[in-house]
């Protein structure tokens, strides 16, 4: 979270002064439990008594132990609607820094609440709530309060007064909430105000003009509100400080000329998933420090020869996601310091000879998924690919030609001028007999499952061109020629063996990179784990066994439903683990078959074989959407790719108990599973190993409620009893020494009803023997108790009064009749 930016300094050094803290252990389940993820930071979950609890715990541990000091504490409480003095006033000695409270109930925040932490609190959030408004009477007197966290609430509106008395802030985040006002002077008592979010709002353009008050922000968050129409010179007003604004998620139209000119001094401007389709002349004229520009995800047809000009300081271009047909020098001629240009994802067929001549030093250029046709215009860019030093493999082989057919496939940067240029009138006949393509490759694999047939040695070699010595295994060519029965494939067109059109004077170098054609095909396996849709994009996850320290990268995924004829769809070289098909429509009620290409990377990031495989058909389900809190790590530490969670299962009982069952990648000891509820975990001998710790997190409408670290190993099933209120989110990750956590899979823990038939019959059965015993015995009570009676009413009246130590009862005038009891709801009269 962003508290611990706030607290990092004071966390290191408390680390440098005692290296030996120690947690402080808390658990007195429901009332309060709590963990350490990070030094000094205390992470607690409880009910209205959590905060009474934990603050005289923290005083007793601070006067008995001094390596347990806390800066930051962190409380999710059930339960609390009105957040109250005395309740906050409970950790009053514990010297608090960072303080966060959220329920996601809170509406009301009672006048001085914080005034007992007031004399060392620099950091607070109330994120997570229901806050109608700033609570201005709360906040008045922290005058160190440094940052300041009101996101995910309901405040409509800021009043002039709302931030009086907190005149030191410089961060303050009011994302997620439901502004579309705001005063005139709302920001006048912020003077040192440099941070502001208000992501996720309902502001338009008119109101933006308040602003003008907060002079020394040099970072604006303004994505995901209900700006619209152009964006012109006014439409921000004039901050001379700000370096950075997000744009991003509104509905600009298009880009004026002059733009945001009151923002002088700015770097990065975000204005990803608008609908722009026009770029004026010298749009961004008066961002001559601009270096980071983002128009991803728009609507651009063409941007012209003055649209991006004075911008000669920008480094990183992105105008991916749009609807670009060609590429021209004349854009990129200002762009004398561009290192990064992303273009992919566009309609770009044509790229000019010059039009990347003056920027041979790019480390980073995409232009995958554009319809590039192969002709003699692209041989300049292709020469430029091939010159291109700084770029990576990865990027060279993005570029695939897609016309003419007869090289439909081709990697761009191993076709010389005289393949582009050469007419190849009886090759192209020849392709589209064939119909040759990789696209063809994958659907002919979903038919035959990938199940190839061995090819002999020597019908191999009569493929192979003269003096070109392969090795004996199927290449990927190979693989592809069977699969469509051809012997003249390999050597021609987009399926054939590229090198023939180089010229080897020139490209040398070229001939040792492997195209794809040329990959064996690898004997390792690849399951479905997962797939699910959110709507617009289809996930899935896949999972490589063995597992391998080497990565791989998506080249392509075919999808047939309920056994129709399958369709190609690009995955733009991702992980297998996290596969995005965009422009799919699920049918929730049919079933799905998926296959996946992927491409084995070595250390030195150059493809070395060629992994094919099928899911089981699928029903695809969408998935559940649920708020869940993402932490901002500290001091991050790099986790290698291959030591991962893959799979978490959870169920949860009408008694409360939680299961999850975990399945982590990437241990040495053993290898990993993917196993369901329904199957049992394998008798093994695990060993964990010590850095490496499974973070498992339970959420429940988007604050954490538990969280448990267990070693890691191949499988985990852990349980937690007490979780009867829902909804819950249930999310586990490789956390290594409890400081870094990798990318956190989540899932819906779904809701078990114990069956409990044997139970009651059986209960039944010895109730109704029990029932039995005692009414035979009270029968066999009753029989002699009336024997008894009968025999004591023919006895002699006498009584000797000796025999007991009572007197004898005297004979009342008018006899009564007495009563003896026969039970204890029963009489019978004598």
């Amino acid at each position: 979270m962003w508290v611990k930016r706030a607290v990092c300094v004071l966390c290191a050094w408390f680390m440098v002064v005692n290296a030996e803290w120690h947690c402080p252990v808390l658990s007195t389940r429901p009332s309060a439990e709590c963990s350490c993820d990070l030094p000094h930071t205390l992470r607690c979950a409880g009910d209205h008594t959590a905060l009474q609890i934990i603050g005289r715990h923290l005083r007793q541990e601070k006067t008995r132990n001094k390596n347990t000091a806390i800066s930051l504490l962190d409380c999710a409480l059930r339960g609390v609607t009105v957040l109250s003095s005395a309740a906050v006033s409970e950790l009053t000695g514990v010297e608090l820094h960072g303080l966060v409270i959220s329920s996601g109930d809170i509406r009301r925040v009672q006048q001085g609440a914080f005034n007992s932490v007031s004399p060392t609190l620099i950091a607070l959030g109330l994120p997570n709530n229901q806050l109608p408004a700033v609570p201005t009477e709360a906040l008045t007197k922290l005058r160190k309060l440094d940052r300041l966290d009101l996101s995910n609430n309901k405040i409509f509106t800021l009043e002039s007064n709302s931030f009086k008395g907190i005149s030191n802030l410089t961060y303050l985040d009011l994302s997620d909430n439901q502004l579309a006002d705001i005063s005139s002077d709302a920001f006048k008592p912020l003077i040192r105000l440099s941070v502001l979010r208000l992501r996720g709002n309902l502001l338009k353009v008119p109101a933006l003009v308040n602003l003008k008050e907060a002079h020394m922000l040099t970072d604006l968050d303004l994505s995901s509100n209900a700006l619209e129409g152009p964006l012109g010179p006014n439409t921000v007003p004039p901050l001379s400080f700000l370096t950075t604004i997000y744009l991003s998620d509104n509905t600009f139209a298009s880009i004026r000329r002059g733009a945001l000119s009151g923002l002088t001094n700015l770097t990065h401007l975000n204005l990803h998933n608008n609908q722009i389709d026009v770029l004026e002349d010298y749009a961004f004229k008066h961002l001559t420090d601009l270096i980071h520009l983002d128009l991803s995800h728009n609507e651009i047809v063409a941007v012209s020869g003055a649209s991006l000009a004075r911008l000669t300081n920008l480094k990183h271009l992105d105008l991916s996601h749009n609807f670009l047909r060609s590429l021209s020098a004349e854009p990129l001629k200002s762009l004398e310091q561009l290192t990064e240009l992303l273009l992919h994802d566009n309609d770009i067929s044509m790229i000019d000879d010059g039009a990347l001549v003056l920027h041979k030093d790019l480390t980073r250029f995409t232009i995958e998924d554009n319809p590039l046709n192969c002709d003699c215009l692209m041989a300049g860019f292709a020469r430029w690919l091939r010159e291109a030093k700084n770029l990576s493999q990865s990027d060279k082989s993005a570029a695939e030609c897609a016309t003419p057919p007869h090289l439909e496939g081709a990697l761009l940067s191993r076709l010389s001028k005289s393949k582009l240029c050469d007419d190849f009138e009886h090759t192209e006949f020849k392709a589209k007999e064939t119909n040759y393509n990789y696209d063809n490759v994958l659907a002919n694999s979903i038919v035959n499952n990938f199940k190839f047939d061995k090819v002999d040695k020597e019908s191999s070699k009569s493929q192979t061109p003269v003096g070109d010595e392969r090795q004996s295994a199927p290449t990927g060519s190979d693989r592809q020629a069977q699969i469509f029965g051809g012997d003249d494939v390999v050597g021609e067109g987009g399926g054939g063996n590229f090198e023939d059109g180089l010229d080897d004077d020139l490209y040398d170098e070229e001939l040792e990179v492997p195209s794809e054609d040329d990959l064996p095909v690898s004997k390792s396996k690849i399951h479905l784990l997962e797939a699910w849709h959110d709507g617009e994009e289809v996930y899935l996850s896949w999972v490589v066994d063995p597992p391998t320290s080497y990565r791989y990268r998506c080249t392509g995924v075919t999808v047939s439903r309920a056994g129709g004829l399958p369709k190609h769809v690009a995955c733009h070289r991702a992980a297998p683990s996290n596969v995005v098909i965009r422009g799919l429509k699920i049918d929730p009620v049919d079933k799905y078959t998926f296959c996946i290409a992927l491409e084995e990377m070595s250390s030195s990031d150059l493809p070395i074989s060629l992994l094919l495989g099928c899911g089981a058909p699928v029903t695809v389900k969408e998935r559940v959407s649920f708020a869940t809190v993402v932490p901002v790590m500290v001091n991050r530490t790099p986790v290698p790719n291959h030591l991962r969670v893959t799979e978490v299962r959870s169920n949860i009982t009408s008694d409360g108990v939680l299961t999850t069952l975990i399945s982590v990648m990437g241990l040495p000891q053993h290898p990993q599973y993917a196993m369901r509820l329904s199957q049992g975990l394998p008798n093994v001998d695990v060993n964990p190993i010590n850095s490496c710790y499974v973070v498992l997190a339970i959420l429940s409408r988007g604050y954490l409620v538990a969280q448990k670290d267990t070693p890691c190993q191949p499988i985990l099933e852990v349980s937690m009893e007490g979780f009867v209120r829902g909804p819950y989110e249930v999310c586990a990750a490789i956390s290594q020494y409890k400081i870094d956590k990798t990318r956190t899979i989540c899932v819906v823990p779904q809701l078990i009803e114990i069956d409990r038939s044997l139970e009651i019959k059986t209960g039944f059965k010895s109730l109704n023997g029990a029932l039995i015993g005692m009414a035979a015995g009270l029968m066999v009570m009753l029989i002699g108790l009336i024997v008894f009676v009968k025999k004591a009413m023919k006895r002699t009246t006498e009584f000797d009064g000796s025999r007991c130590l009572r007197q004898e009862p005297v004979l009342e005038e008018n006899a009564r009749a007495s009563y003896v009891m026969l039970t204890p709801t029963a009489t019978s009269k004598v």
